[in-house]
C-alpha cells in the first residue's frame, strides 16, 4: 500500500497537501484499503473545506492525518495549475466517484452511510440503491454536531460488519467525528464525501456551476492573500 501512495505527487492549495493523482491511481489505493484490517481514511476535500480549515487553529494538519485526501472541486485543481486535460475530464465526470461505487457494487460491499441530516442520508441511500444495486447499505445514521451519540453509532456500524464508511457531513464534523471513533471503529475504510456527493447523487445542475464558479474566484482571492502574507 505505502509504494503505491508513494507514486503520488502533492499539491499544495493554502498550505494543504492534497494527493496529487488521477482516478484510475486513486481507486488503486483505495483497492488496496478495502482489503487490509484497519481502517483507512479517505477525504474528498471541497474549496468550502479549504477555506474553513484555514480558519479554525490546527485543523489543516488535522486534515493532512487522514489517509488519502482528494481533490473534490474544479476550482483546486486551478488553485494547483493543474491543467492536464485528463484530470480535469475526470474531476467533471466525478470519475473516481464512479469508479468507487462501481467497486462496492461489483464486490457486494456492506456499507454504512453516516448523513448530516436524514433527508441527506435517506436522498443518498436511495441513489445507491437505484444505481448501484449491489452494494449492500446496513444501515444509515444522521449524526449529530456533538460527541452525544457517538457509542450508539460506533455499536451500530460495529452491528453491522461493514467494509465502509460512507460520510456525508459538513467540515470540520465529518473529520472530527472519525478522530474520536477512529479506534473504536471495525471497518476497513472511511470514505469522507462532504456534500460533493450530493451534486453526484442528484445530477449536476446551474446551482453547482454557480458554486464552482463562486468557489473559485474565493480561492484565488484566499490564494493571494496568502502569498502576501508570506512576502511579509
Amino acid at each position: 500500500m505505502e509504494r503505491v501512495r508513494q507514486m503520488n505527487e502533492k499539491m499544495n492549495v493554502l498550505d494543504v497537501q492534497l494527493d496529487n493523482c488521477t482516478a484510475k491511481d486513486a481507486m488503486k489505493i483505495i483497492a488496496e484499503y478495502m482489503q487490509t484490517e484497519e481502517l483507512n481514511t479517505v477525504d474528498i476535500v471541497t474549496v468550502d473545506t479549504l477555506m474553513r480549515a484555514t480558519q479554525l487553529d490546527g485543523m489543516k494538519e488535522e486534515l493532512e492525518k487522514l489517509d488519502l485526501l482528494l481533490p473534490g472541486d474544479m476550482a483546486i485543481l486551478e488553485a494547483a495549475k493543474i491543467t492536464d486535460r485528463k484530470r480535469i475530464q475526470e474531476m467533471e465526470d466525478q470519475t473516481m466517484l464512479k469508479m468507487v461505487f462501481h467497486y462496492f457494487h461489483k464486490n457486494r460491499c456492506k456499507i454504512f452511510i453516516l448523513a448530516g441530516s436524514e433527508e441527506e442520508g435517506d436522498r443518498l441511500q436511495g441513489y445507491l440503491h437505484e444505481a448501484y444495486s449491489g452494494i449492500q447499505v446496513v444501515g444509515m445514521k444522521a449524526v449529530p454536531a456533538d460527541e452525544s451519540e457517538d457509542d450508539r453509532i460506533t455499536n451500530l456500524v460495529n452491528g453491522g460488519e461493514v467494509d465502509c464508511v460512507i460520510a456525508s457531513m459538513d467540515f470540520p464534523w465529518q473529520e472530527q467525528f472519525v478522530y474520536r471513533c477512529k479506534e473504536q471503529l471495525n471497518t476497513r475504510m472511511w470514505f469522507g464525501t462532504g456534500h460533493s456527493i450530493a451534486s453526484f447523487a442528484n445530477g449536476e445542475n446551474w446551482a453547482d456551476h454557480l458554486k464552482n464558479f463562486i468557489g473559485k474566484r474565493i480561492l484565488k482571492r484566499e490564494i493571494k492573500k496568502e502569498q502576501k502574507r508570506k512576502e511579509v
